[in-house]
């Protein structure tokens, strides 16, 4: 961990890993910041979405505290390839998300919390990391993703069936026991 110059601020850079375990609180109150890369392969619960799991997420978050309410306060960037729910083959995926999370411990916190907080109820003093990360990832990814363009072709020409056969499937299973009854045949 690195002092800031003109900030203060701690700053861990991780170029390439993210930490598995932090403790929020202790990160707010020493005003830190997480830089870093965390790759796809550590995500397991987003590995199911996925159609690979090539890529890495940029991570730069900052932790400090407004009031008494630790914060996380950051950005969360990177490519990924989802699977596209029409044709089943790779969609290539931005993500862009901002977070802004306010840790609380009970209800009437979070419910106290000013707009444009998410709350994040915290009951231990470490969290993992790539936990948050990828949760914030899921939340903002559509329900079902698809391409922009018909990446499937329904055509409209389907080539009928002959008649004939139709004819046969729709005949009434019963039609030979009229002809025996029309014609006295028993």
């Amino acid at each position: 961990m690195t002092e800031g110059v003109d900030t203060g601020y701690y700053c861990i850079d991780m170029s390439d890993q993210i930490p598995e375990l932090i403790d929020p609180v202790v990160f707010a109150e020493r005003q830190s910041s997480i830089q870093g890369l965390l790759g796809l392969q550590r995500l397991d619960r987003l590995a199911e979405m996925l159609f690979d799991e090539q890529g890495e997420l940029k991570v730069d978050l900052y932790f400090y505290k407004q009031g008494k309410v630790p914060v996380i306060e950051g950005c969360l960037e990177g490519n990924i390839n989802l699977i596209c729910q029409s044709c089943l083959e790779t969609l290539a995926w931005d993500v862009d998300k901002l977070v802004k999370i306010a840790m609380v411990q009970t209800i009437e916190q979070a419910d106290r919390l000013q707009d444009g907080f998410e709350p994040l109820m915290v009951a231990e003093e470490k969290m993992s990391l790539p936990g948050l990360i990828e949760d914030e990832v899921i939340i903002s990814l559509p329900d079902y993703p698809r391409h922009a363009h018909q990446c499937l072709q329904y055509k409209g020409n389907v080539q009928s069936a002959d008649a004939r056969t139709i004819e046969q499937k729709s005949e009434n299973p019963f039609a030979v026991l009229a002809k025996l009854k029309i014609t006295g045949d028993q």
